[in-house]
């Protein structure tokens, strides 16, 4: 949690013009779209060659199966992800922090995609050979198989339905874990103090999720584990980034030796360093006032009135 004292003390100065440059925004967008693409393609290629036999996990030895918290946990995932996207939309830098939180994600992505080709795990189901498809020998594996698995899992956006045999072997690291805490994470981090009690929400839901994606042995738990370092790190790494006091400091930061970085740098240099004033705002909501305004205006004095929108 970031407490009201730190946060007054880095916050950005009332007034302070942000530029959204929406550009920035679309090619942050397509290389999370080109990441989670290459999940997809990964796991419709790792699928012919991963294990059957579950490996030995900790809370798996001691507790079975538990088939009913797969939905739970994909539950989980669409309630956080819904929250933070309602923060994101209700920003009043809502394409800075979209852009944000999309890079951070299209990173996590592109590390389970390297993550998933470099090592396969079995799946941890009880029953693989039941839960998982069949596996294609080397005459049978086509193109034509490998863009039938990759659009299956483009049009479901990588979930897949636990009545019918899976595609295995896209576990490491957890990409359920990974959407709920950059949920949690954001929400926290952009909402208002005012309203700092709903974090608690996508705090549960996480909690939740992460447990009943072990219980129902979706994901081994270092699985989760991974996810969830991988994420605090990568989350708070680029916001204290953004943090740093001035743009030399920047550029002398030790962050800099983190290769990524160039390209955060690339993305925060005409944002003031600190942290976004946490407002929310209807959006367009000062465009439909001006307009109504205007209208009166124009009926109690017929002159030209222009009104400018902001996103």
């Amino acid at each position: 949690m970031f407490d009201e004292e730190r946060y007054s003390l880095y916050s950005q100065p009332m007034g302070v013009d942000l530029t959204p440059e929406p550009h920035k925004f679309v090619i942050v967008l397509l290389f999370l779209t080109l990441a989670g693409f290459s999940n997809w393609w990964s796991l419709a290629y790792i699928h012919d060659f991963v294990g059957r036999e579950p490996l030995p996990d900790l809370v798996m030895t001691f507790i079975p199966e538990q088939a009913w918290a797969h939905r739970i946990g994909d539950m989980m995932v669409f309630l956080c992800s819904t929250i933070m996207i309602l923060v994101m939309i209700l920003h009043k830098h809502r394409v800075i922090v979209a852009r944000r939180i999309f890079f951070i994600l299209g990173c996590m992505y592109w590390m389970r995609t390297i993550s998933m080709m470099a090592t396969q795990l079995p799946s941890a189901y009880s029953n693989n050979e039941e839960k998982c498809r069949v596996q294609l020998n080397e005459s049978e594996r086509t193109w034509s198989i490998y863009w039938g698995r990759f659009l299956e899992q483009t049009i479901h956006v990588g979930f897949q339905d636990v009545e019918n045999k899976m595609l295995c072997g896209d576990l490491l690291f957890s990409g359920h874990t990974l959407v709920m805490v950059i949920s949690y994470l954001t929400v926290d981090y952009y909402l208002p103090r005012k309203w700092n009690v709903i974090s608690y929400l996508p705090r549960f839901f996480m909690l939740a999720g992460m447990i009943c994606m072990v219980l129902s042995r979706t994901h081994y738990t270092i699985d989760v584990l991974f996810a969830y370092w991988l994420s605090v790190g990568v989350f708070s790494t680029y916001h204290v980034f953004c943090e740093v006091d001035t743009y030399r400091e920047r550029k002398n930061s030790i962050l800099q030796k983190i290769f990524v970085v160039k390209a955060v740098s690339w993305l925060e240099e005409n944002i003031v360093p600190g942290r976004l004033n946490n407002e929310l705002e209807v959006p367009f909501w000062q465009c439909i006032k001006s307009k109504c305004q205007a209208k009166g205006s124009h009926q109690s004095h017929p002159t030209t009135v222009v009104t400018v929108c902001d996103v």
